[in-house]
């Protein structure tokens, strides 16, 4: 084989093994909890919870992420709470809570427990599986720098795209507790996850 050619060859090879290596690095600093299934309700309140660890942020910047799949109607409720659990008993309260997002009787709606901000958006169609995806890069510091939130591929709050408040995503959150309220069935499940940001690679 041609020397060049050979060099040549050697340096794809290696180009390769690196692009390999650096995405399975990021696979494995990857972290997600879930799927996380919540059962009917048992009792006459309708009410039913489940607290879930969130995974640690990885890395500056990193994707914070979180899915929440159910079945909507007009007169059910499914939302999940972040916050810090601050006494370590592995239950999320009231007094703990930061952000609450979710589904109530037909309407989206994100609120800030601390300040007392609320966002609100009608659903383009009630009765039907719902799907609420959430994606948040997250710069240096900590702070969000985009969001993309979704009820199925339509977009939702985009006027927090581009510029989030501080209050949407913080670091030092460890808990949620995903809880559902209503009659109807609603076959809720939750999955969270926190992985590196896109990496640029340069070949020249």
């Amino acid at each position: 084989m041609n020397s060049n050619l050979h060099c040549a060859f050697c340096g794809i090879k290696r180009t390769v093994g690196f692009l390999f290596a650096a995405c399975y690095a990021a696979m494995a600093f990857a972290k997600a909890v879930g799927p996380v299934p919540l059962g009917e309700a048992l009792f006459a309140d309708t009410e039913v919870s489940t607290n879930v660890p969130l995974p640690t942020c990885v890395g500056e910047p990193h994707v914070f992420g979180f899915s929440l799949e159910f079945a909507g109607t007009a007169s059910n409720a499914v939302d999940v709470a972040f916050g810090v659990d601050g006494d370590g008993d592995g239950a999320l309260v009231p007094e703990e809570t930061r952000l609450v997002v979710g589904w109530d009787c037909g309407e989206w709606f994100m609120r800030n427990e601390v300040g007392g901000d609320e966002l609100i958006a009608p659903a383009a169609v009630i009765e039907s599986p719902q799907v609420l995806g959430v994606s948040m890069r997250v710069g240096r510091g900590g702070r969000v720098s985009a969001a993309d939130i979704r009820a199925g591929d339509v977009p939702m709050f985009v006027a927090l795209s581009s510029a989030p408040p501080t209050w949407v995503h913080d670091c030092s959150w460890n808990l949620c507790r995903v809880a559902s309220h209503g009659v109807d069935a609603h076959g809720t499940s939750f999955l969270v996850s926190s992985s590196p940001d896109g990496m640029r690679v340069i070949v020249r």
